[in-house]
């Protein structure tokens, strides 16, 4: 099946091959919303494995996990993934999985086979999770996506 939901033209990038894919800027940009479509249509088209995570997330409601749910609802993907309340599953294998990272930054190294790495909120992350989480994402082709409102010009990711 091929998925060809609308997306705003400067996240075109997003369905090319990179390493780190990155997008910034003010609130009401579209970053989230057209990352989390083009990770639901990139998963009905390839069963892939997708690591959401953010600095901290106590529970799913700080996740995007409501956002990509949301989204299956408005691209009509309710037949294709199975939303249930630790994470998403599509018909082929292709599985959304969440996680915080300053609370699990231990346990984070074994998370296995990730083919796309989504951090949200990335302004907030802190050297030491970048440290742990670009050496842990190293499956062949393996990406990095990070979204993030610029808060100052010093904070980790900017500089990075």
């Amino acid at each position: 099946m091929i998925l060809k939901p609308e997306f705003p033209e400067k996240v075109g990038f997003l369905f090319e091959p990179h390493r780190y894919k990155v997008a910034y800027g003010g609130r009401g940009g579209a970053k989230s919303w057209g990352f989390a479509r083009a990770l639901l249509a990139l998963g009905v088209a390839k069963r892939l494995r997708i690591l959401c995570t953010r600095e901290t997330m106590t529970s799913m409601a700080d996740s995007v996990h409501k956002l990509l749910s949301d989204q299956v609802e408005a691209l009509g993907l309710g037949t294709i993934y199975d939303v249930q309340k630790a994470g998403i599953y599509g018909r082929n294998g292709t599985e959304f999985i969440f996680a915080g990272l300053r609370q699990n930054i231990n346990n984070l190294k074994s998370y296995e086979s990730v083919d796309v790495c989504w951090v949200e909120e990335a302004h907030t992350v802190s050297k030491n999770s970048w440290d742990v989480l670009i050496p842990t994402i190293r499956k062949d082709g393996s990406e990095i996506w990070v979204s993030f409102n610029p808060d100052l010009p010093t904070d980790e990711t900017y500089e990075r």
